[in-house]
């Protein structure tokens, strides 16, 4: 089988956070705030997750969350800021750069987006387990990232859902195949992020995976392709991998369950989903999400992902997958793919498929 997928090209990944002179320096909050998310490499903590985090910091340091909540106040103590703030009826504290403090949307009564980083509270007198990252108006933040994409135009916006439909006369996708345009895009579909490289590919890719799976509903296949698109560009790989990984796990089916509990498109443990803070497994955006940061860590470990999201070598991808598959552990102990029948097999399947998605035999 030999699939003709174009490639995405151009990485929109933000490597590390902004420094905050950048950050300060900047005149549209909301802007950086998004950028400084997309920065952030783990997954974010659930909001549902507070009362875990507060409970026990220690098991989530250094992991990030993002909140929206009311500003109900803040305490200055020497050179100490805390922020005090109503998180969905949880309140919490987060101790403040000093650029914040005389911010007139972080006064009380305000309400705002943060990122926050879970610390360790040094000592019974340094209570707060959150320091701000970044923070901006909600009203912004939820503007900007329902920013219509680039050739695309919004037909409904709520306060929960977006639709869009392709715009024709925009020149960048007129080679796109018709009848191919995201619509009942719910606001969680990273399709609102995709960069207009990933755009321009968009069709190619969605009829692909309408053809591998057609039970695929129109919904179902565009919010499988925005992700894989997506969190391609998010990461830097070269989005034709996951595209046959998850032909070689799931064969494009949202609900595959394996005999051992592996769940979703990619597969995913239940302890890797939950190490992941992937809290459904079987959300196409959460479980692509996951994997290709795990194939994004695999390509690190074993010579680095290629620049630009470029061709992945087949001596590369044979133990990336073997490492997927399996497990690094196994790959170290064997200095290379193991000696398992089912490993062996995956890594050749998911190879061939890379290689036909490549335009090679």
């Amino acid at each position: 089988m030999k699939l003709c997928i174009a490639k995405a090209a151009a990485c929109v990944a933000v490597a590390t956070a902004m420094s905050p002179s950048a950050q300060a320096a900047s005149s549209n909050p909301a802007k950086t705030f998004i950028a400084t998310k997309h920065s952030i490499r783990q997954p974010l903590l659930q909001v549902r997750m507070l009362a875990n985090v507060l409970q026990d910091p220690a098991t989530y340091k250094g992991r990030a969350v993002e909140i929206t909540g009311d500003v109900m106040g803040a305490v200055t103590s020497g050179d100490v800021h805390t922020v005090l703030m109503n998180a969905s009826g949880t309140e919490i504290s987060a101790v403040i750069p000093a650029k914040f403090n005389d911010v007139e949307w972080m006064q009380s009564g305000q309400k705002v987006r943060v990122l926050l980083s879970v610390e360790v509270p040094a000592s019974a007198g340094a209570p707060e387990v959150f320091r701000l990252i970044d923070a901006a108006p909600e009203f912004d933040v939820a503007n900007a990232e329902a920013v219509t994409p680039p050739g695309w135009t919004r037909i409904n916006s709520t306060s929960r859902s977006i639709a869009y439909v392709r715009d024709p006369d925009y020149g960048a996708t007129r080679s796109v195949e018709a009848g191919v345009a995201p619509t009942n895009v719910t606001a969680g579909n990273p399709v609102c992020q995709l960069s207009p490289s990933a755009l321009r590919v968009y069709g190619s890719y969605y009829t692909a995976i309408r053809q591998l799976n057609s039970n695929l509903t129109e919904s179902e296949a565009n919010k499988i392709t925005s992700s894989v698109l997506y969190f391609s560009e998010l990461n830097d790989v070269d989005p034709r991998l996951p595209i046959a990984m998850i032909i070689a796990e799931s064969g494009f089916d949202i609900n595959s369950t394996s005999r051992t509990g592996a769940m979703g498109l990619g597969q995913l443990m239940p302890s890797t989903a939950a190490g992941m803070g992937v809290t459904d497994a079987y959300d196409p955006v959460q479980n692509i999400g996951a994997a290709v940061k795990i194939l994004r860590g695999n390509l690190d470990k074993y010579g680095g992902a290629p620049s630009h999201a470029g061709e992945v070598p087949y001596t590369q991808i044979k133990l990336v997958m073997a490492a997927y598959n399996a497990g690094p552990g196994a790959v170290k102990k064997y200095h290379g793919v193991p000696p398992y029948r089912e490993t062996q097999r995956y890594v050749v399947k998911v190879g061939t498929l890379y290689k036909a998605l490549c335009g090679k035999s």
